[in-house]
């Protein structure tokens, strides 16, 4: 059973190790972080770590030599540390080698297994299980994003103004990964000296592709192009959203359009507007051009379609892919 990674944290830095983990799932950047947390904890002095550490490709190994490298006792140190990366492209056979040295492991050694995905009914990672720890990594939900965001700059050496981190979470999405790269690029482009950035500093740095896709396919939508619209959802799929995610995205933007409309109706301006719907005031002026577009009317149909498509998504055991192309060409026909 995957165990919760702030409790591995803080095991590693009371000195508490295990002789094996297994760090899996699909966000690379927190698996990055808790791999550097166990270098730093398990080989200690750095002068020695040439010697005590090694990393291995799954693709590109010998099995018969990390089983060797594992067994083979630490040189002027307390451990070995031995990381075994993408572990999950390990053919049956070489798990099968392997099923002995977790059954029974290596005091002097801390053996670590990273893989995207695993099956946990194999004999090897249920092995693993009973004698190692397992971690799984996943995405943070949209709602959790926040503290991440920050939690990255301050890695990079800034800290950003509540609307900068609103619009890292708008235009970047949810993997850890991309968001430190884009904040890093950020960091890299503003003076060392301003350590505070507000979004004016990263609205011309960071990627729009995200919110652009999503703007692209309700444009197409609108216009009954359905041709394109498949276009732009393939596009939104391949950035490596899940179904869930995308149409949460597009719902939320139909709000945002419908909210833009009953705000211009009522005479706001696009500054109260922005307060109003919860984005970053350069964006709104796109959302309210968009929002005239589309009649009420339009904008409630596709979004009723939409909550339809929420409730079939969650319930169904049809394909979500299927789902969403529905969607895409009931809200073509409106």
């Amino acid at each position: 059973m995957a165990v919760d990674a702030r409790i591995v944290t803080n095991q590693l830095t009371k000195g508490d190790f295990a002789p094996l983990y297994l760090l899996y799932g699909e966000e690379s950047f927190l698996i990055g972080e808790m791999l550097t947390l166990i270098k730093e904890k398990v080989m200690g002095a750095e002068g020695l770590a040439d010697f005590n550490l090694t990393t291995y490709y799954a693709t590109d190994c010998d099995v018969e030599n990390v089983l060797d490298t594992v067994q083979t006792l630490p040189m002027m140190a307390a451990r070995r540390l031995v990381i075994l990366k993408q572990a999950d492209d390990l053919s049956a056979n070489e798990l099968e080698k392997l099923v002995p040295l977790v059954e029974n492991p290596v005091d002097s050694s801390v053996f670590v297994l990273v893989a995207e995905k695993v099956d946990m009914r194999k004999k090897f990672f249920k092995v693993f299980d009973k004698n190692g720890v397992i971690v799984k990594f996943q995405k943070p939900f949209e709602n959790q994003l926040t503290p991440w965001i920050n939690h990255i700059a301050k890695k990079h050496g800034k800290t950003l103004t509540p609307q900068a981190a609103e619009l890292i979470k708008e235009c970047v999405g949810p993997h850890l990964s991309d968001i430190n790269n884009e904040i890093a690029k950020a960091a890299s482009f503003v003076s060392a000296d301003k350590t505070e950035l507000d979004a004016d500093d990263l609205k011309d740095i960071i990627s729009h592709s995200r919110v652009d896709n999503v703007f692209q396919l309700v444009n197409c939508m609108g216009e009954g192009n359905a041709a394109d619209s498949f276009i732009h959802l393939a596009n939104l799929l391949d950035h490596g959203e899940n179904e869930i995610a995308v149409l949460t995205m597009i719902i939320r933007h139909y709000r945002i359009l419908m909210l833009c409309h009953e705000g211009l109706k009522e005479g706001l301006s696009a500054p109260q507007i922005a307060s109003r719907v919860g984005v970053p005031s350069f964006f709104v002026k796109d959302y309210i051009e968009q929002s005239k577009k589309l009649n009420f009317k339009t904008l409630q149909n596709i979004y009723s379609v939409l909550l339809d498509t929420d409730r079939a998504l969650k319930s169904s055991p049809l394909s979500s892919h299927l789902w969403l192309e529905n969607l895409v060409l009931q809200s073509c026909q409106i």
